[in-house]
């Protein structure tokens, strides 16, 4: 049976008036071990009762562990999956059980195993989720351990060109279809996405993710800038800030570091008054995506801005990813 279903799907495809979607499966590998130095890095995901850490809860947590080449992206041996269920000790949301399926009397009394989180960060070197800033919020709060961890994003720091960059409309893009919204089955739709290569460039996807991950970039602040500029700064990429989570009421940009000189200096002739100050936050992949990158970070100087030099190339750890 399993035959003809698998060539009746190719002959559907190959019509060129469909397109199938199979079912991923768990793999051990996806490419065959060699000499390559190789690195351990963890795709992570979690199902809360809702979006704000301070006041919602995990209800799943899952991680899935896998060994890559940090110079080509390269995906190797997976070294497992792993998931738990927490009972947030108290209802879950009607609208939250109806997306992912989890029920009061699914979780109840299970908790997350923290001793073998910990034993299992200790062997990564970067943590990836499709939506990092708010999986990375979530787990800081309930698992320290993994502020010292780098972290990096699937869904921001990856152009796949696909129009949706949903987990799930990605999938489909790539051909595959899984459970989604449960953390383990999400962790392995992540890692597959990550081991195809990019439509346009053929470059590896976690390729792309690497090399975003290690560049520094810098969060600029239009602090204090009248409420008439917003247009301008809405025109030229700038992100309202509501005031959610006690983070700044505020426009921001985030540039690179080659960026950063020529967008102060747009800044201070387009939307602040001479004496307002541009104000600056660096952000590596060690706090990218966590609560630390929302301060205000430093008071730019006036200063005359002339040609930089390339930059060299940046660690960003103690082993950088």
């Amino acid at each position: 049976m399993e035959y003809w279903l698998e060539l009746m799907a190719r002959s559907l495809v190959e019509s060129g008036d469909y397109r199938v979607s199979s079912r991923l499966e768990s793999r051990a590998e996806y490419h065959p071990a060699d000499n390559t130095p190789k690195l351990v890095a963890a795709v992570v995901d979690v199902e809360t009762t809702g979006i704000s850490p301070d006041s919602d809860k995990i209800i799943e947590f899952g991680v899935c562990l896998f060994e890559y080449d940090r110079q080509n992206g390269r995906i190797y041996k997976v070294l497992g999956s792993w998931e738990w269920l927490e009972d947030p000790g108290g209802p879950i949301p009607r609208e939250i059980t109806t997306i992912t399926g989890l029920t009061d009397e699914m979780v109840a009394g299970h908790r997350i195993d923290d001793r073998a989180v910990d034993d299992l960060l200790g062997r990564v070197v970067l943590v990836i989720a499709h939506n990092a800033d708010f999986d990375r919020r979530f787990l800081e709060k309930r698992l320290p351990a993994f502020a010292t961890k780098h972290w990096a994003c699937s869904r921001s720091d990856i152009d796949e060109g696909i129009r949706s960059s949903a987990l799930e409309f990605i999938a489909y893009s790539l051909g595959f279809f899984h459970d989604g919204h449960r953390a383990a089955s999400d962790c392995r739709a992540t890692l597959h996405a990550l081991a195809q290569s990019l439509t346009g460039t053929g470059r590896l996807a976690l390729q792309a993710l690497l090399e975003q991950a290690r560049l520094p970039t810098w969060r600029l602040w239009a602090r204090d800038a009248a409420i008439e500029k917003k247009d301008i700064l809405k025109a030229r990429g700038y992100t309202w800030s509501p005031g959610e989570f006690g983070r700044p009421k505020c426009w921001y940009r985030d540039v690179s570091d080659a960026d950063k000189a020529a967008e102060v200096s747009w800044l201070r002739a387009n939307v602040m008054w001479p004496d307002q100050a541009v104000w600056a936050l660096r952000i590596t992949a060690r706090d990218r995506y966590s609560d630390r990158c929302w301060g205000w970070g430093e008071r730019e100087q006036v200063r005359t801005i002339v040609p930089s030099l390339p930059l060299g190339t940046i660690s960003i750890a103690n082993q950088s990813p």
